[in-house]
Protein backbone atom coordinates (compact mmCIF):
# COMPACT_ATOMS: atom_id res chain seq x y z
CA UNK A 1 0.00 0.00 0.00
CA UNK A 2 1.06 3.33 -0.89
CA UNK A 3 0.78 6.25 1.51
CA UNK A 4 -1.93 8.83 0.37
CA UNK A 5 -1.86 11.38 3.63
CA UNK A 6 1.08 12.54 5.37
CA UNK A 7 1.08 14.62 8.65
CA UNK A 8 4.58 16.21 9.58
CA UNK A 9 4.55 17.38 13.35
CA UNK A 10 6.78 19.99 13.80
CA UNK A 11 5.51 22.06 16.48
CA UNK A 12 8.50 25.24 16.78
CA UNK A 13 9.63 26.16 13.88
CA UNK A 14 12.97 27.54 14.42
CA UNK A 15 16.25 28.86 12.42
CA UNK A 16 18.38 26.15 11.19
CA UNK A 17 18.32 23.44 9.17
CA UNK A 18 15.61 21.48 9.85
CA UNK A 19 13.55 24.64 8.68
CA UNK A 20 14.92 23.98 5.13
CA UNK A 21 14.44 20.14 5.52
CA UNK A 22 11.25 20.18 5.74
CA UNK A 23 10.23 22.79 3.07
CA UNK A 24 12.07 20.33 0.27
CA UNK A 25 10.66 17.19 1.05
CA UNK A 26 7.04 19.15 1.12
CA UNK A 27 8.12 20.68 -2.06
CA UNK A 28 9.11 17.03 -3.37
CA UNK A 29 6.43 14.73 -1.81
CA UNK A 30 2.88 17.03 -3.01
CA UNK A 31 4.16 16.18 -6.71
CA UNK A 32 3.17 12.73 -5.82
CA UNK A 33 0.13 12.65 -4.77
CA UNK A 34 -0.22 12.87 -1.51
CA UNK A 35 -1.85 14.60 0.95
CA UNK A 36 0.72 16.81 3.39
CA UNK A 37 -0.83 17.89 6.80
CA UNK A 38 1.99 20.36 8.21
CA UNK A 39 1.53 20.39 11.80
CA UNK A 40 3.19 23.50 13.90
CA UNK A 41 2.21 26.77 15.90
CA UNK A 42 1.88 30.12 14.22
CA UNK A 43 5.71 31.13 13.57
CA UNK A 44 6.78 34.12 10.92
CA UNK A 45 9.14 30.90 9.19
CA UNK A 46 6.55 29.48 7.81
CA UNK A 47 6.14 31.84 5.27
CA UNK A 48 9.41 30.14 3.51
CA UNK A 49 7.32 26.66 2.99
CA UNK A 50 6.02 26.41 -0.12
CA UNK A 51 2.25 27.13 -1.03
CA UNK A 52 0.95 23.99 -2.84
CA UNK A 53 -2.93 22.95 -3.02
CA UNK A 54 -1.81 19.62 -0.75
CA UNK A 55 -0.60 21.20 2.13
CA UNK A 56 -2.71 22.31 5.17
CA UNK A 57 -1.43 24.76 8.38
CA UNK A 58 -2.79 23.73 11.38
CA UNK A 59 -2.15 26.94 14.14
CA UNK A 60 -2.82 25.49 17.30
CA UNK A 61 -2.84 28.43 20.41
CA UNK A 62 -0.45 27.61 23.08
CA UNK A 63 -2.43 29.84 25.47
CA UNK A 64 -3.08 26.89 28.12
CA UNK A 65 0.76 25.96 27.93
CA UNK A 66 2.81 29.06 28.53
CA UNK A 67 4.12 28.24 32.05
CA UNK A 68 6.26 25.48 30.08
CA UNK A 69 9.61 26.04 27.85
CA UNK A 70 8.29 27.29 23.99
CA UNK A 71 8.97 23.87 22.91
CA UNK A 72 7.21 22.25 25.68
CA UNK A 73 4.30 24.36 25.07
CA UNK A 74 4.06 23.96 21.16
CA UNK A 75 4.28 20.25 21.56
CA UNK A 76 1.72 19.94 23.98
CA UNK A 77 -0.67 22.68 21.99
CA UNK A 78 -0.37 20.35 18.76
CA UNK A 79 -2.05 17.63 20.32
CA UNK A 80 -5.47 18.23 19.64
CA UNK A 81 -4.69 19.23 16.27
CA UNK A 82 -2.80 15.97 15.56
CA UNK A 83 -5.73 13.80 16.99
CA UNK A 84 -8.20 15.76 14.60
CA UNK A 85 -6.42 14.99 11.77
CA UNK A 86 -5.49 11.13 12.69
CA UNK A 87 -9.52 10.76 12.89
CA UNK A 88 -10.46 12.46 10.04
CA UNK A 89 -8.26 10.22 7.67
CA UNK A 90 -8.52 6.45 6.87
CA UNK A 91 -5.48 5.43 9.25
CA UNK A 92 -4.65 2.53 6.69
CA UNK A 93 -2.60 5.12 4.03
CA UNK A 94 -1.77 8.08 6.39
CA UNK A 95 1.93 7.86 8.17
CA UNK A 96 2.62 10.61 10.90
CA UNK A 97 6.46 12.02 10.36
CA UNK A 98 7.68 13.75 13.35
CA UNK A 99 10.31 16.24 13.09
CA UNK A 100 10.37 17.22 16.87
CA UNK A 101 9.30 16.66 20.56
CA UNK A 102 8.83 12.98 19.27
CA UNK A 103 7.90 11.70 22.70
CA UNK A 104 4.22 12.91 22.23
CA UNK A 105 3.52 11.97 18.60
CA UNK A 106 4.37 8.53 19.21
CA UNK A 107 2.11 7.68 22.84
CA UNK A 108 -0.79 9.26 20.27
CA UNK A 109 0.20 6.90 17.50
CA UNK A 110 0.47 3.86 19.88
CA UNK A 111 -2.97 4.52 21.23
CA UNK A 112 -4.86 5.20 18.04
CA UNK A 113 -2.99 2.76 15.89
CA UNK A 114 -1.57 4.50 13.34
CA UNK A 115 1.98 4.49 11.52
CA UNK A 116 4.82 6.78 13.04
CA UNK A 117 8.19 7.49 11.62
CA UNK A 118 10.53 9.91 13.23
CA UNK A 119 13.60 11.88 12.89
CA UNK A 120 16.37 12.14 14.95
CA UNK A 121 18.65 15.01 14.30
CA UNK A 122 21.83 14.78 16.51
CA UNK A 123 24.14 12.00 18.00
CA UNK A 124 22.23 11.07 21.25
CA UNK A 125 24.47 9.83 23.19
CA UNK A 126 27.23 13.10 22.49
CA UNK A 127 24.92 15.02 23.30
CA UNK A 128 24.08 13.52 26.67
CA UNK A 129 27.85 13.25 27.03
CA UNK A 130 28.88 17.10 26.51
CA UNK A 131 25.29 18.54 28.02
CA UNK A 132 24.99 21.39 30.24
CA UNK A 133 22.30 19.99 32.01
CA UNK A 134 23.16 16.71 32.65
CA UNK A 135 19.34 15.90 34.95
CA UNK A 136 17.25 16.60 32.35
CA UNK A 137 19.72 14.67 29.43
CA UNK A 138 19.88 11.30 31.21
CA UNK A 139 15.61 11.90 31.80
CA UNK A 140 15.37 12.73 27.57
CA UNK A 141 17.41 9.94 27.23
CA UNK A 142 15.22 7.49 29.25
CA UNK A 143 12.09 8.58 27.68
CA UNK A 144 14.43 8.45 24.20
CA UNK A 145 14.83 4.42 25.33
CA UNK A 146 11.02 3.83 26.04
CA UNK A 147 9.19 5.69 23.27
CA UNK A 148 11.86 5.24 20.36
CA UNK A 149 11.54 1.53 20.61
CA UNK A 150 8.04 2.34 19.92
CA UNK A 151 8.11 4.06 16.89
CA UNK A 152 7.42 2.42 13.14
CA UNK A 153 10.89 3.70 12.18
CA UNK A 154 13.61 5.45 12.66
CA UNK A 155 15.19 8.11 10.56
CA UNK A 156 18.49 9.86 11.16
CA UNK A 157 20.89 11.80 9.15
CA UNK A 158 24.27 10.40 9.02
CA UNK A 159 25.46 7.29 9.73
CA UNK A 160 27.22 7.92 12.72
CA UNK A 161 23.98 9.05 14.31
CA UNK A 162 22.43 5.61 13.18
CA UNK A 163 24.92 3.71 15.08
CA UNK A 164 24.24 5.99 18.68
CA UNK A 165 20.63 5.58 18.04
CA UNK A 166 21.08 1.76 18.07
CA UNK A 167 23.11 1.18 20.56
CA UNK A 168 19.71 1.96 22.72
CA UNK A 169 17.58 0.58 21.03
CA UNK A 170 15.91 -3.37 22.01
CA UNK A 171 17.13 -6.23 19.25
CA UNK A 172 14.61 -6.06 17.72
CA UNK A 173 13.99 -3.04 16.38
CA UNK A 174 17.64 -1.95 15.42
CA UNK A 175 16.45 -2.93 11.93
CA UNK A 176 13.81 0.02 12.02
CA UNK A 177 16.60 2.77 12.06
CA UNK A 178 17.44 4.09 8.52
CA UNK A 179 19.90 7.10 7.89
CA UNK A 180 19.12 9.38 4.83
CA UNK A 181 21.68 11.94 4.61
CA UNK A 182 19.50 15.45 4.40
CA UNK A 183 17.55 16.95 0.74
CA UNK A 184 18.99 19.70 1.29
CA UNK A 185 20.57 20.61 -2.17
CA UNK A 186 18.76 21.69 -5.20
CA UNK A 187 21.76 21.58 -7.49
CA UNK A 188 25.66 21.55 -7.02
CA UNK A 189 27.27 24.52 -8.40
CA UNK A 190 29.38 23.27 -11.45
CA UNK A 191 31.08 26.82 -10.84
CA UNK A 192 34.34 27.41 -8.95
CA UNK A 193 34.80 30.14 -6.87
CA UNK A 194 38.04 31.61 -6.97
CA UNK A 195 37.76 35.60 -6.12
CA UNK A 196 38.84 34.59 -2.50
CA UNK A 197 39.48 37.24 0.53
CA UNK A 198 41.31 36.72 3.50
CA UNK A 199 38.12 35.69 5.35
CA UNK A 200 37.75 32.77 7.42
CA UNK A 201 34.46 31.77 7.92
CA UNK A 202 32.14 30.17 10.75
CA UNK A 203 28.41 30.02 11.09
CA UNK A 204 25.75 28.20 13.61
CA UNK A 205 24.11 28.92 17.03
CA UNK A 206 26.43 30.76 19.65
CA UNK A 207 25.76 28.10 21.97
CA UNK A 208 28.60 25.46 24.01
CA UNK A 209 27.67 22.93 21.57
CA UNK A 210 28.97 24.92 17.86
CA UNK A 211 32.40 25.44 20.27
CA UNK A 212 32.98 29.04 18.48
CA UNK A 213 35.36 29.51 22.11
CA UNK A 214 38.37 27.29 20.52
CA UNK A 215 38.06 28.70 17.51
CA UNK A 216 38.51 32.21 17.80
CA UNK A 217 41.64 31.11 20.71
CA UNK A 218 42.68 29.26 17.59
CA UNK A 219 42.45 32.28 15.31
CA UNK A 220 43.94 34.76 17.61
CA UNK A 221 47.80 31.60 17.45
CA UNK A 222 46.93 31.56 13.95
CA UNK A 223 46.53 35.57 13.62
CA UNK A 224 50.03 35.94 14.95
CA UNK A 225 51.60 34.43 11.14
CA UNK A 226 48.80 35.85 9.43
CA UNK A 227 47.77 39.37 10.88
CA UNK A 228 46.09 40.07 7.43
CA UNK A 229 43.34 37.62 8.32
CA UNK A 230 39.95 38.37 9.46
CA UNK A 231 37.54 35.70 11.19
CA UNK A 232 33.55 35.66 10.60
CA UNK A 233 31.26 34.38 12.51
CA UNK A 234 27.04 34.46 11.43
CA UNK A 235 24.60 33.14 14.49
CA UNK A 236 23.10 34.58 17.65
CA UNK A 237 22.73 32.31 20.78
CA UNK A 238 23.03 32.16 24.37
CA UNK A 239 27.01 32.81 24.53
CA UNK A 240 27.22 36.24 22.58
CA UNK A 241 28.28 38.27 25.61
CA UNK A 242 30.70 35.67 26.15
CA UNK A 243 32.40 35.53 22.82
CA UNK A 244 32.31 39.57 22.88
CA UNK A 245 34.33 39.37 26.56
CA UNK A 246 36.73 36.93 24.69
CA UNK A 247 37.48 38.81 21.93
CA UNK A 248 37.45 42.30 23.49
CA UNK A 249 39.84 40.36 26.06
CA UNK A 250 42.14 38.73 23.50
CA UNK A 251 42.42 41.92 21.69
CA UNK A 252 40.64 41.20 18.45
CA UNK A 253 38.20 43.22 17.94
CA UNK A 254 39.35 44.30 14.76
CA UNK A 255 39.76 41.28 13.49
CA UNK A 256 37.30 38.80 14.86
CA UNK A 257 33.08 39.71 13.85
CA UNK A 258 30.21 38.21 15.44
CA UNK A 259 27.96 38.96 12.08
CA UNK A 260 24.51 38.08 13.68
CA UNK A 261 21.63 35.70 12.24
CA UNK A 262 21.93 35.29 8.65
CA UNK A 263 19.47 33.17 6.29
CA UNK A 264 21.57 33.29 3.06
CA UNK A 265 25.08 33.08 3.24
CA UNK A 266 25.68 32.83 -0.37
CA UNK A 267 28.31 36.05 -0.94
CA UNK A 268 29.73 35.21 2.59
CA UNK A 269 31.03 31.55 1.13
CA UNK A 270 31.68 33.16 -2.00
CA UNK A 271 34.22 35.22 -0.71
CA UNK A 272 35.54 33.20 2.23
CA UNK A 273 38.98 31.45 2.34
CA UNK A 274 38.27 28.80 4.36
CA UNK A 275 35.23 27.50 6.37
CA UNK A 276 35.69 25.98 9.94
CA UNK A 277 32.71 23.84 12.34
CA UNK A 278 34.58 23.53 15.50
CA UNK A 279 31.42 21.74 17.07
CA UNK A 280 31.80 19.56 19.83
CA UNK A 281 28.73 17.29 18.11
CA UNK A 282 26.46 17.59 15.40
CA UNK A 283 23.79 15.63 13.67
CA UNK A 284 25.01 16.11 10.45
CA UNK A 285 26.63 19.91 9.81
CA UNK A 286 24.50 21.54 6.64
CA UNK A 287 26.90 24.66 6.76
CA UNK A 288 29.57 22.35 5.33
CA UNK A 289 27.53 20.89 2.44
CA UNK A 290 26.71 24.52 1.78
CA UNK A 291 30.62 25.51 1.77
CA UNK A 292 31.68 22.95 -0.52
CA UNK A 293 28.61 23.77 -2.94
CA UNK A 294 30.43 27.59 -2.83
CA UNK A 295 34.22 26.27 -3.75
CA UNK A 296 35.36 26.54 0.07
CA UNK A 297 37.84 24.63 0.93
CA UNK A 298 36.16 23.29 4.95
CA UNK A 299 38.25 22.16 8.16
CA UNK A 300 35.79 20.62 11.02
CA UNK A 301 36.18 18.81 14.26
CA UNK A 302 36.01 15.06 14.32
CA UNK A 303 32.39 14.96 15.86
CA UNK A 304 31.22 10.89 16.07
CA UNK A 305 28.61 11.43 13.02
CA UNK A 306 27.89 13.92 9.98
CA UNK A 307 30.74 16.15 9.29
CA UNK A 308 33.71 13.96 8.88
CA UNK A 309 31.28 12.01 6.71
CA UNK A 310 30.50 14.94 4.71
CA UNK A 311 34.35 16.02 4.63
CA UNK A 312 34.64 12.09 3.26
CA UNK A 313 36.72 11.25 6.66
CA UNK A 314 39.28 13.68 5.20
CA UNK A 315 39.75 13.26 1.73
CA UNK A 316 37.05 16.09 0.97
CA UNK A 317 38.85 18.96 3.87
CA UNK A 318 40.35 18.81 7.19
CA UNK A 319 39.28 17.06 9.92
CA UNK A 320 40.67 17.85 13.32
CA UNK A 321 39.91 16.24 16.84
CA UNK A 322 37.15 17.85 19.18
CA UNK A 323 38.16 20.75 21.93
CA UNK A 324 41.96 20.40 20.50
CA UNK A 325 43.27 23.95 20.15
CA UNK A 326 46.46 23.69 19.12
CA UNK A 327 45.20 20.81 16.17
CA UNK A 328 42.85 23.53 15.12
CA UNK A 329 45.58 25.86 14.85
CA UNK A 330 48.10 24.06 13.40
CA UNK A 331 45.50 23.40 11.07
CA UNK A 332 44.34 26.84 10.08
CA UNK A 333 47.96 27.27 9.62
CA UNK A 334 49.13 24.69 7.39
CA UNK A 335 45.62 24.97 4.94
CA UNK A 336 46.58 28.58 4.35
CA UNK A 337 50.07 27.74 4.02
CA UNK A 338 49.09 24.89 1.60
CA UNK A 339 46.96 26.47 -0.08
CA UNK A 340 46.59 23.82 -3.39
CA UNK A 341 46.27 20.84 -1.07
CA UNK A 342 43.01 22.98 0.85
CA UNK A 343 41.60 23.01 -2.82
CA UNK A 344 42.27 19.46 -4.07
CA UNK A 345 40.45 18.40 -0.61
CA UNK A 346 37.62 20.82 -1.53
CA UNK A 347 37.39 19.47 -5.08
CA UNK A 348 36.82 16.09 -3.92
CA UNK A 349 34.49 16.91 -1.27
CA UNK A 350 32.15 18.78 -3.77
CA UNK A 351 32.23 15.75 -6.31
CA UNK A 352 30.80 13.94 -3.33
CA UNK A 353 27.71 16.43 -2.82
CA UNK A 354 25.05 14.38 -4.99
CA UNK A 355 24.63 12.55 -1.55
CA UNK A 356 22.19 15.90 -0.26
CA UNK A 357 20.26 16.32 -3.53
CA UNK A 358 16.97 17.00 -2.68
CA UNK A 359 15.38 14.80 -5.33
CA UNK A 360 17.44 11.88 -4.47
CA UNK A 361 16.87 11.88 -0.89
CA UNK A 362 13.65 12.95 -0.58
CA UNK A 363 12.85 9.71 -2.42
CA UNK A 364 14.20 7.81 -0.32
CA UNK A 365 12.03 9.70 2.65
CA UNK A 366 9.19 8.70 0.16
CA UNK A 367 10.36 5.06 0.30
CA UNK A 368 10.49 4.33 3.87
CA UNK A 369 6.78 6.23 3.88
CA UNK A 370 5.63 3.59 2.18
CA UNK A 371 7.31 0.89 3.84
CA UNK A 372 5.60 0.98 7.52
CA UNK A 373 2.16 0.58 6.03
Amino acid sequence: MKIKNLIIFYPSFERGGVEMIIKNLIGHLSKKNINIFLITCKNKNLENIPKVKNLFFAHPTQKYFRFLPNRFSSAFSCIKPLIKLIKNNDQSNTVIHSMQSNFIPILIAKILKIKIIIRNSEDPIESIKYSENKLTSYLIFLLRFIFYNLSDKIITNSKGSSDSIKKFLLTKNIKNVKYIYNPYLKQINKKIFNKKTKTILAAGRLCRQKNFKDLIIAFRNFHMKNPEYKLHIFGDGYEKNMLKDLISSLKLNNHVFLKGYRKDLKLEYKKAKLFVLPSIYEGLGNVLIEALNYSVPCISTNCKSGPSEILSYGRGGYIVPIKNIDALTKTLINSISNYDISIKKMKYGKKKLNRFLINTQSTKYLEQLNSVL
